[in-house]
């Protein structure tokens, strides 16, 4: 388990003006399991996601692991392919130590077999998220942390790629960290759900064990009611703000 513990993150301007982006955050991330964050917007979530992923240090606060080793691995909301290498090249990168290492088995995993010579150039963002998802793999992490990825990716190829998270989850026991705007998606997909209420520029966490896992969106009255629950608590924190 990955402990977030009084996460603060202070910027300064040239002035030197002081901007609180994050204030005294704290929360979980359990092994194996698929969390999700929803959060309202310019509420600082991806620079939450870069601390935790170890890519920016807070003001103050600590990321506590569990294990002894944890390695993470953070993908942006942008493409992160590299559009001049073919997508088994792309897998390459992480893995320069060892240029004999076999990349099928992550490539296989994500769908992309019989593309391993294809340039992602002009490919979907669908397509390069799945580039990403397997060079993330490739490096054997304990939890992937995703930055909302596919909120420009239309809506039944969204289904399909998260889809595949579930099933690279079910499959490998990674852990996944999301952050969406997604209410549907968020609880079909994840185990946890973590409701970030912005409040004095304090982020409160509310978190949900998501019983809808493995159903479909909108087949359920569980499914409509912790849909409903999450769309008033968003819907009441817009309004006070």
């Amino acid at each position: 388990m990955i402990e977030v513990k009084n996460i603060t993150k202070v910027f300064s301007d040239k002035p030197g003006v002081k901007q609180v982006l994050l204030n005294d955050i704290s929360f979980n991330i359990p092994d194996e399991k698929i969390t999700s964050i929803i959060a309202p917007g310019c509420s600082g979530k991806s620079t939450l996601l870069k601390i935790i992923s170890g890519l920016e240090n807070p003001t103050s606060g600590r990321i506590k692991n569990s294990s002894t080793f944890v390695s993470i691995v953070f993908i942006p909301s942008l493409p992160s392919s590299f559009p001049w290498l073919n997508v088994e090249q792309n897998l390459m990168v992480c893995k320069k130590a060892n240029s004999n290492v076999d990349v099928s088995p992550f490539v296989n995993i994500v769908g992309l077999e019989g593309y391993e010579k294809y340039r992602p150039h002009n490919s979907s963002i669908g397509f390069r998220f799945r580039i990403s998802l397997a060079r993330a793999l490739a490096q054997n992490p304990s939890l992937i942390v995703l930055d909302d990825p596919l909120k420009s990716v239309e809506q039944e190829s969204r289904k399909e790629l998260y889809q595949l998270v579930k099933e690279i989850n079910k499959t490998t026991k990674t852990a996944f960290l999301i952050a969406t705007s997604d209410t549907s998606e968020v609880i079909s997909l994840s185990d946890i759900i973590i409701l970030m209420k912005k409040d004095a520029l304090k982020i409160v966490p509310i978190q949900y064990n998501s019983q809808t896992k493995n159903i479909a969106p909108d087949r359920s009255e569980e499914f409509l009611k912790i849909k409903n629950q999450i769309e008033f608590f968003m819907l009441s924190n817009d309004s006070n703000r």
